[in-house]
Parts: structure tokens; sequence; C-alpha cells
């Protein structure tokens, strides 16, 4: 994995969520992201059918990236999924789970995941190189100990065109989260 390039971009992601309250000052609960993070995600999904974002294009749509066999974060984002997905202010949105363990997550690992959390969440897995690039992409923070990952844990708010236009810590509430969505569908009107 290109590390450097993983370690630079995944700390501005960070610094970013814990930067000055500037977010709040906006109105936006999110913080905006560093500059370059965000672009194409390719692989699967938990069906097998190709995944792009253009699928999600011409809506807000939230991505958070993980794995399976997460203890920590992970649970917690994917309860906040549910929330949304199961909140009616959400209904359009679209709720991609990116696994950064392909080698484990694959399409039938992800379904059996997803599924019973809410029909309408989509999982995405790929080759190595395709989530390695993706990770790099968003400045997902990424290394493996003890035969474990460990992993930074955002929320990735995309706008219609699938541009990211904020970040958020893992934890952000559902309420926190259905805001921005609203705001940003107001902006693009």
């Amino acid at each position: 994995m290109g590390s450097t390039a993983i370690d630079r971009r995944a700390a501005l992601v960070l610094l970013a969520t814990v930067a000055a309250p500037a977010a709040r000052a906006t109105g936006w609960q999110g913080r905006e992201p560093p500059a370059g993070v965000g672009g194409a995600l390719d692989g699967v999904d938990q069906h097998g059918a190709p995944f792009g974002l253009q699928r999600v294009a011409g809506a807000p749509a939230l991505v958070f990236f993980g794995f399976a066999h997460c203890g920590s974060t992970c649970p917690i984002a994917l309860a906040t999924a549910r929330e949304l997905l199961n909140d009616g202010a959400a209904a359009g949105t679209s709720i991609v789970f990116v696994t950064l363990d392909p080698l484990s997550d694959g399409p039938a690992q992800l379904r059996a995941l997803l599924t019973p959390i809410h029909p309408r969440l989509l999982g995405v897995t790929g080759t190595p190189q395709q989530i390695e690039r993706a990770a790099e992409r968003y400045g997902v923070a990424l290394r493996s100990v003890a035969q474990r990952i460990e992993h930074s844990s955002m929320w990735y708010l995309l706008d219609a065109a699938a541009h990211v236009r904020r970040i958020y810590p893992h934890d952000t509430s559902a309420r926190a989260l259905l805001s921005d969505i609203g705001r940003l569908r107001a902006a693009q009107g």
C-alpha cells in the first residue's frame, strides 16, 4: 500500500474532523474535507454486481469504510446506518459500506452482514488493489496489527455529483447526518 500518501491524506482527514469548530459557525455539522479527498469507488456490491459511484449519483450519499469483523467503530456506524435508512427524512439517500478487508469480505460475507441491518444498505468489495486505491483516495488510515485491521473511521457525505462535501467521525449521530443531508439537498435545490 502507498503508505506515505495514505498517511498524509489520512492525517489531513483526521485533522479536519478535530479542527476548530468552523462547521458549527456555518450551520453544518460535519467538516469540509481536505482538498483532494474522494474520487472513484469501483468494485462489486454484495450481490456480485459491478459498483461505481455513478450508481449513487443524483442524490446525497454517505460512505463508510470498515470490515465485517470489526468489533469497535463499525458496529456503531452500522447502527447509525440502520437508523438513517429507517428514517423517512433520508429517503433517496444511499449509504455505502466499503470493506477494508476484501480477502475476507466477499459479496456473500457483505450480504450476510448488511441485509439484516437494512436491505437498502450497499456493500462494496473488490480486489485488494481496488480497495487500497479507494482507501487512499478517501484518506483512510489503515494498518494491520497482530492479524487485526486498524482503520480510521469516518463518514463521507457525497453530493449529487458524488463529490465529498463533508466528513464526520464514526460516532456522529443520525440526527446530525440527517441535518447535513437536508442542508445539502437544499443547497443543490
